[in-house]
C-alpha cells in the first residue's frame, strides 16, 4: 500500500505527497512538480519503474532556472520529495545515475557538492533536508557489489544509500 498523505507510523521514513506538494520551490517553479516514473523515464531509467502517480520536485529544472543569466552553471541534484515520520518531517535527495554501468566512475565530490548546493536551494522551503541523498542506479548483474563499494566511499559525508529505483519504491514509498 502507498504511504501517500497518511501521517505515518513507527520509525520508517514515508513519502509525504502533501510536504512535496506544499513547496515553496513547486510555488515559483510550478514546472518542477513531475511524477516521479515521468523524472525517472528523463534521467534514462532503463526499464517500467514501480511508481504510478507518485510526484517530486524536478529540482535540475530549477538549476536551469537559477542558471539563467550567469556563465556556470550551480549543480543541484536531480529531485527531491517530502518524507514524514511521527511529526517530524524533511525532504529526501535523489540523484540518478541511471547511465553510468559503473559506479567507479562516479565521482563522488561531485555529489557531495550537489547535495551541498541543493541542500542551500531547499532551505526557504523551512523544512530540513536529510543529510545525504540517494543515489539511484539500474539493475545490473553487479549491482550489489557496486552498492556495497559506493555506500563505503560516501557513508562518511553523510545520510547516502545507493538504490535501484525498485529499492527507493520499496523503502520510501510502501508502508
Amino acid at each position: 500500500m502507498a504511504a501517500g498523505n497518511n501521517k505515518n507510523s513507527g520509525e520508517k521514513w514515508l513519502y509525504s505527497a502533501g510536504i512535496t506538494d506544499g513547496s515553496n520551490i513547486k510555488q515559483r517553479h510550478p514546472k518542477t512538480y513531475q511524477r516521479i516514473a515521468d523524472i525517472a523515464k528523463e534521467e534514462k531509467c532503463k526499464g517500467k519503474t514501480p511508481f504510478t502517480k507518485e510526484k517530486a520536485l524536478y529540482l535540475e529544472l530549477v538549476e536551469f532556472e537559477l542558471a539563467k543569466g550567469k556563465r556556470d552553471l550551480c549543480p543541484i541534484v536531480d529531485f527531491t520529495f517530502g518524507i514524514a515520520r511521527n511529526n517530524s518531517k524533511k525532504y529526501r535527495l535523489v540523484e540518478a545515475k541511471f547511465d553510468v554501468d559503473d559506479l567507479k566512475n562516479i565521482d563522488e565530490k561531485n555529489i557531495r557538492d550537489k547535495v551541498s548546493h541543493s541542500r542551500d536551494v531547499m532551505k526557504e522551503d523551512g523544512i530540513p533536508v536529510d543529510n545525504g541523498a540517494v543515489v539511484l542506479v539500474n539493475k545490473s548483474k553487479i549491482v550489489e557489489q557496486q552498492k556495497n563499494w559506493f555506500s563505503r566511499r560516501l557513508q562518511p559525508y553523510g545520510n547516502y544509500q545507493i538504490m535501484t529505483i525498485d529499492d527507493l519504491y520499496f523503502h520510501y514509498f510502501v508502508s
